[in-house]
């Protein structure tokens, strides 16, 4: 009996440690394929202000990319400055007033830019320089 009883506890202690495990990890990764794009400008970088000017045109970018999609505009300002540390800003905005743009049937599609400047009255005469940001975001 007491033979029995060791050889049952035994047993027991061989099946309790003898555990295995197992991890499985599944991951899921999906993608999009869009049709490439290329733009070309036509913008306006040099151009005469007074000290009452608002308003500027910053020509227009065409897009080339498949037909009908969607994209958004995004516009940065430009900071501009001279030599002298003399500054001021343009705000660049759609000509259309709308940030979203759609591809006409053959894949183009042009966006006029407007700026609307912010020169106080007191601005120093002079070259000023600067850029602005243009971002298209597709859907």
């Amino acid at each position: 009996m007491k033979t029995l009883a060791t050889m049952m506890i035994a047993a027991l202690l061989t099946l309790t440690t003898s555990v295995f495990g197992q991890t499985v990890a599944i991951g899921h990764a999906t993608a999009e394929v869009i049709e490439s794009v290329s733009a070309s400008a036509s913008t306006i970088s040099s151009f005469d202000l007074s000290k009452d000017s608002e308003n500027v045109k910053l020509g227009a970018i065409t897009v080339f990319s498949g037909k009908d999609i969607t994209c958004n505009v995004v516009l940065k300002a430009a900071n501009l400055s001279d030599a002298s540390g003399n500054a001021f800003t343009i705000e660049p905005t759609v000509n259309n007033d709308s940030n979203t743009a759609v591809a006409q049937a053959n894949g183009s599609q042009t966006i006029q830019l407007n700026g609307t400047t912010n020169i106080n009255s007191n601005q120093a005469a002079g070259q000023y320089a600067g850029s602005y940001t243009v971002v298209f975001a597709y859907n």
